[in-house]
């Protein structure tokens, strides 16, 4: 055989994995050659693909043309992160994350890659190779490759392990430069709650993050309560759930006590609207991690330069969920508390609740009878003391109105019509019940008018 000769039957040989050498003489020689030849190629292309934009799609589609396969990277749960079908393959499909780890050998967490075989998957699959991406325990993936043909399984376990480390590398990469991203925006975001004016060190910052800091702020305070030692809110993982939902920036930090997050508020969105899509995201995002114990308290629509009061509101509406719990509950706005929250908050609980019967104490000995009372109360307060808009909420006549604030005035001997002191004494009472979750009183669950 000539030295043309060899090198075109090396040549074909490394196109394709499964190419037999045209003479059996010499098929030792041409199969370790081809086996190498085609091996450095595929080292090659998976370097070259790491240090490009989109590396992990880029690997993947390079382990999928080298091996003439289907081939997916699946996240930890089974999501589809990417995928690659070359012009050979048969199918784009494969088994779930679950069937494939069900089967009879299914691969360990960082484990070399091995063969899975899922009985009724397709017909004719010789089986799939699949191997996770893992780094200090971490999970970070999984690759799945399909086997067909008469391709050698012993070749395409290799190019998986290889894809394994390169994308390993990859993963490692982005977890850095996420962190170091996040700690400068949580270095900026407790900036801006501290400080009253914006230096030029700030806006620096602030500008190379590329973070607003002229648009108005929302604080929402995550009060970690009732925890095992160590368990904590994952702060990362609820601001990208609140910023997927909002479609604004927000800023996370952890605190003492809690969380912090900086929310955005849109222009042109009335503050009310704002304050309640950012309770119902909050409320959302923990339902979302599975978190029971955290409460939240929303501030209200802030203007730059007046974060601390915007924390301290967030805060103080927090702590009265904290120590008042119900299980209708989880985020509360400051504006539904109003100033009543500083007194929720700091006082004696025991006080607080003494307090609550003795302003109300003979409504709420009334039983049932007095449920109608304690509601009618509820919206006099929240239609801003208005006789007509009272009737209109309870469906009621204004006389039916008149009639109740009449029997809460000889029951208790507040004059909420007229007196300020009963009507502020009655509003602190009420909120300490709405906090409790009185059966008698509407909730803060309600959407505000």
């Amino acid at each position: 055989m000539t030295q043309r000769s060899k090198q075109a039957v090396k040549e074909a040989s490394a196109l394709r994995l499964d190419d037999q050498p045209e003479s059996a003489a010499d098929s030792r020689e041409e199969t370790s050659a081809s086996s190498l030849s085609w091996k450095l190629r595929l080292e090659v292309a998976l370097a070259d693909h790491q240090a490009a934009a989109g590396t992990l799609s880029g690997l993947i589609s390079a382990l999928s043309d080298m091996l003439d396969a289907t081939v997916f990277l699946l996240g930890p749960t089974g999501q589809v992160i990417s995928r690659a079908v070359s012009a050979g393959a048969s199918t784009s499909a494969i088994p779930t994350l679950e069937r494939l780890n069900e089967a009879e050998r299914s691969i360990a967490v960082g484990a070399p890659a091995g063969v899975v075989r899922v009985p009724g998957a397709r017909a004719g699959d010789t089986g799939y190779v699949l191997a996770s991406i893992v780094d200090d325990g971490h999970l970070f993936a999984w690759i799945v490759a399909t086997v067909e043909g008469p391709v050698s399984v012993a070749n395409v376990r290799w190019a998986v392990d290889r894809a394994v480390v390169h994308s390993r590398a990859e993963f490692v990469s982005q977890r850095r430069l996420a962190r170091v991203a996040w700690n400068a925006r949580a270095n900026l975001a407790r900036q801006m709650v501290r400080s009253t004016t914006y230096d030029a060190d700030l806006r620096a910052c602030a500008e190379y993050l590329g973070v607003d800091l002229t648009a108005d702020r929302v604080i929402a305070f995550i009060l970690e309560r009732g925890r095992s030692s160590g368990s904590a809110v994952d702060a990362g993982r609820l601001g990208d759930l609140l910023s997927e939902d909002l479609h604004v920036d927000i800023l996370t930090v952890r605190g003492t006590e809690g969380v912090i997050l900086s929310i955005e508020a849109p222009a042109g969105i009335e503050d009310a609207t704002v304050i309640a899509r950012c309770k119902a995201a909050v409320n959302q995002g923990l339902d979302r991690m599975g978190d029971r114990f955290a409460v939240a308290g929303i501030s209200s629509v802030t203007r730059p330069g007046q974060l601390r009061r915007a924390y301290r509101e967030a805060f103080e509406a927090a702590r009265c969920l904290d120590r008042y719990p119900s299980d209708t509950n989880r985020a509360i706005a400051c504006d539904e508390l109003g100033p009543a929250r500083l007194l929720v908050a700091n006082s004696n609980e025991q006080s607080v609740r003494m307090y609550v019967y003795d302003v109300l104490g003979d409504l709420l000995a009334g039983g049932v009878a007095n449920n109608d009372l304690l509601r009618t109360l509820q919206e006099f307060f929240d239609s801003g003391r208005s006789v007509r808009e009272t009737a209109v909420r309870l469906d009621v006549h204004e006389n039916t109105v008149r009639h109740r604030l009449g029997r809460v005035h000889d029951l208790t001997g507040l004059d909420v019509a007229a007196n300020s002191n009963d009507q502020l004494s009655a509003q602190t009472a009420l909120l300490i019940l709405r906090l409790q979750g009185h059966h008698a009183v509407p909730g803060f669950e309600r959407a505000p008018r």
